[in-house]
């Protein structure tokens, strides 16, 4: 950690940085942070100006949040596809990728054509003119050209359908359950000093938890859904610290793309109420059965925030 100092006074971790003013108390914005759009449509990435490659590349196209892949089995990657590639919302298959030779392909459709895996050792964005979603960054990657259609997805008529069952109701959100327990006690987590974003706070609580426990001193942290600016600071503060698409899965795990360390997302999800407090989610993970996130409350108090636990949390 640099440039902080750190002082544990009745239990609350109060931490302050050189050169911020600790008196005045921040204000609580209002609305979801990161406050990401979710996307209507999905994203087209393609390769950034790259010799096509010439491997036989197969698999069934499917869509994972706002990118499309390409299945293979066990294995899915990312797709790069060639310059002028469009999407179709309106096709007779329903939305539908439009390739520069005129071809619509639909998600579940098996392909069939020339390209490759690309090197896993440097993020996504690398390869491509678009920036990567963090959903889709933290993955492999497959470059695609000249495709064929091998199998076309079948797409039932209305006639040949049974009626559907009912909808269940929509599960509630992790932050909706933070905030229905948000006033059943809790505990003092901790305090962040001389910073007025909420969610930079909650990065450091739970970087620093990440830090204190043997063996992860100086284990890479991945941070999901930052900006610039954000990175920055916190970067002043946290020693290895990178963007998420700076990791990758493999084999259940969490690496440092360049080198394969293993390392762990950290993610900082907040909903505040533009007035007294913000209830939020500090989460880690590590691998497929090596995730823990927390709820968590954050109240203004002069110089910073207060911390406290919510009785509500996950495991993996």
């Amino acid at each position: 950690m640099k440039n902080c100092a750190w002082l544990i006074a009745g239990g609350l971790v109060l931490a302050g940085c050189e050169g911020a003013n600790g008196l005045d108390v921040p204000g609580v914005p209002d609305g979801k942070l990161p406050g990401a759009e979710p996307y209507d449509w999905p994203v087209i990435l393609t390769r950034k100006r790259l010799d096509a490659m010439e491997a036989s590349t197969a698999g069934t196209l499917v869509r994972r949040g706002p990118c499309f892949h390409l299945s293979s089995g066990p294995e899915e990657a990312v797709i790069l596809w060639e310059e002028g590639t469009m999407i179709n919302p309106a096709d007779e298959r329903g939305l539908t990728v439009v390739l520069p030779s005129g071809m619509h392909i639909a998600e579940g459709d098996t392909l069939r054509g020339r390209g490759g895996n690309l090197p896993t050792r440097r993020p996504i964005s690398d390869f491509t003119d678009e920036p990567v979603p963090d959903e889709c960054a933290t993955g492999n990657a497959v470059q695609l050209h000249s495709v064929e259609i091998v199998e076309t997805a079948r797409k039932d008529t209305p006639d040949d359908r049974p009626p559907p069952p009912p909808p269940s109701p929509p599960a509630p959100s992790f932050l909706d359950t933070v905030r229905r327990h948000a006033d059943a006690g809790g505990a003092v987590a901790g305090g962040i000093r001389a910073v007025d974003d909420p969610r930079e706070a909650l990065f450091m609580h739970v970087l620093s938890e990440i830090r204190d426990v043997q063996g992860r001193r100086n284990a890479p942290a991945c941070l999901r859904e930052v900006d610039n600016e954000l990175f920055a600071r916190l970067s002043q503060r946290f020693d290895e610290l990178y963007r998420a698409s700076e990791c990758r899965w493999i084999d259940g795990g969490v690496v440092l793309r360049r080198d394969e360390r293993e390392a762990v997302f950290v993610i900082a999800n907040l909903d505040c109420d533009g007035n007294e407090r913000c209830v939020a989610e500090g989460a880690r993970v590590s691998g497929n059965l090596g995730g823990e996130g927390q709820g968590y409350t954050l109240q203004p108090v002069a110089g910073g925030w207060k911390i406290k636990t919510v009785g509500v949390s996950w495991m993996s």
